[in-house]
């Protein structure tokens, strides 16, 4: 009983309610409440709904044909051939990010639909104009540096680096390509579209360095008079024919898709709940901020 009555908790019961009954239970109150359902409702619809769009893709399965290749020219040759540490998933965020793979999608017109009016015409999407502000051209001509007069595949690279994310999280198989964005229509055609484009761009790279190392070989092959060596040049040639063959069709190379990209079905933004709420609460505590300062302004100046 000693601590009830040092703590007086009746006193302090007494005083929340006054503060209730004189800043909190008044008319005011019930103003600044019917502000806010205003205020959120006006905030709600002025602001675009923006959804989550994402896919999830697996490891390919991939067949290896030149790790005895491998072994036999490091013992012939006495080189180390080491494999590569990167993984399929490190190779497709690498591939989606770079200045190729814009380029690619840049020449099927992604550009026109992203930053122009989606006119198809090769000599429309390679002369987008950009609009600067006054603000950029003021501060590029005291610093005295040009900016760009129209679109590229640069711009492009930009957009999908700061638009589309890779995760894949530590000790799970599956991937995740994902975005937010406010056209959910647009964002699941382009993530569809730069998913398989990266893979392809994957495929030709590959194919392309295996002819090279199938011309430069034939060219070693035909001077050779080292019966090992010729054998040996004769298997990469075989190996890198047996990856052409493997990588020419329409298996995926990288990542299979396993949940081709779709939308949430509800936004994630804005929180419709969370707007009401917070903005009740900022309301209401600036009726109780007022109604204090206007009883007690006599005390407060």
């Amino acid at each position: 009983m000693s601590i009830l009555k040092k703590f007086n908790i009746k006193e302090k019961i007494s005083i929340s309610q006054d503060f209730f009954n004189e800043l909190v239970f008044v008319k005011r109150s019930l103003h600044a409440i019917g502000a806010s359902l205003l205020f959120s409702f006006f905030i709600v619809q002025i602001s675009t709904p923006s959804f989550f769009v994402s896919a999830s893709l697996m490891e390919a399965e991939t067949s290896s044909s030149t790790s005895m290749d491998m072994g036999a020219a490091a013992a012939l040759f006495g080189v180390s051939v080491s494999a590569d540490k990167s993984g399929p998933t490190d190779e497709f965020r690498s591939n989606m990010n770079s200045y190729f793979l814009a380029q690619r999608m840049w020449n099927k017109g992604w550009g026109s639909k992203i930053f122009g009016n989606g006119d198809m015409n090769e000599e429309y999407f390679n002369k987008i104009p950009k609009r600067h502000t006054i603000l950029d051209r003021v501060v590029s001509f005291i610093s005295g540096y040009d900016l760009h007069d129209y679109f590229s595949a640069y711009d492009l690279q930009d957009y999908i680096q700061s638009t589309i994310v890779v995760r894949q999280r530590i000790g799970d198989t599956n991937v995740l390509v994902a975005t937010q964005t406010k056209n959910k229509d647009f964002a699941i055609e382009f993530m569809n579209a730069v998913i398989l484009e990266t893979d392809q761009y994957a495929k030709d790279r590959l194919i392309l360095k295996s002819n090279e190392i199938i011309s430069a070989t034939y060219s070693q092959l035909a001077v050779s008079k080292n019966s090992m060596i010729a054998a040996a040049l004769a298997n990469t040639i075989n190996s890198e024919y047996f990856k052409i063959a493997n990588l020419e069709n329409d298996l995926p190379h990288l990542l299979d898709v396993i949940d081709p990209p779709h939308s949430s079905e509800y936004p994630i933004a804005p929180k419709v709940s969370a707007i009401f709420f917070s903005s009740a609460i900022i309301f209401l505590f600036a009726s109780i901020l007022f109604s204090f300062i206007q009883k007690n302004k006599e005390d407060l100046w």
